[in-house]
């Protein structure tokens, strides 16, 4: 009988990474060619890369309860997974808003935010790539401060974003509309960031 083939949960995590990528560039398309007519669509495309990040959650989840002897902790394993996957939540979170609230026009910052969330999951894909390589990389500690930068270039995404919100809009229930969309989008990349932290205290613990 052959030797079992051991899960890669390092590329779960780069599967998981992946999706967020996708689901930020689906995203950004959504919003950059805005229809009404189409924003179903975009979110069923979205929901269905959620629904891939959930399946890889899930068959790691299966193979760790299985796994006699992971490479890290085994909270640390599930753990990271949670967050890793948390960022496309995040993001599908954020297009059935757009279509749970009717939104009939797409104010002119948003795609800043989309294409934020773009640079933030791509960061995140290249720190996941590398964290296989942990214990000898030169580089990782590198990427961890990336997307701590990118998530804090966000936030001033956030911030102008909720500023102009309030100063040029007078409708109260757009503006209920559009800071609760911005909250989901700042949230995103807290997420990224929370996953590079949560990395960064792995590495610590298994150094």
């Amino acid at each position: 009988m052959g030797k079992k083939k051991h899960y890669n949960y390092f590329k779960g995590y780069s599967d998981c990474t992946n999706c967020a990528t996708w689901a930020a560039k689906a995203l950004d398309k959504a919003v950059t060619g805005y229809s009404p007519e189409t924003a179903q669509a975009s979110m069923n495309e979205i929901h269905g890369i959620e629904h891939e990040s959930d399946n890889v959650k899930h068959n790691m989840i299966e193979n760790l309860a299985a796994e006699f002897l992971p490479p890290i902790e085994r909270q640390d394993i599930s753990s990271l997974m949670n967050e890793l996957d948390n960022v496309v939540d995040g993001i599908d979170e954020v297009m059935m808003m757009i279509c749970m609230y009717r939104v009939q026009k797409i104010r002119d910052d948003m795609p800043e935010f989309t294409k934020m969330l773009i640079r933030c999951c791509e960061g995140l894909a290249e720190l996941v790539e590398e964290f296989e390589n942990f214990k000898k990389s030169k580089s990782i500690k590198e990427k961890i401060i990336k997307v701590n930068s990118l998530e804090s270039e966000g936030d001033t995404i956030y911030f102008n974003g909720i500023s102009t919100l309030f100063e040029t809009c007078k409708d109260p229930v757009e503006i209920m509309i559009w800071k609760e969309i911005y909250g989901r989008l700042e949230e995103c990349f807290d997420s990224c960031e929370h996953a590079a932290d949560m990395i960064e205290d792995i590495i610590l613990s298994n150094s």
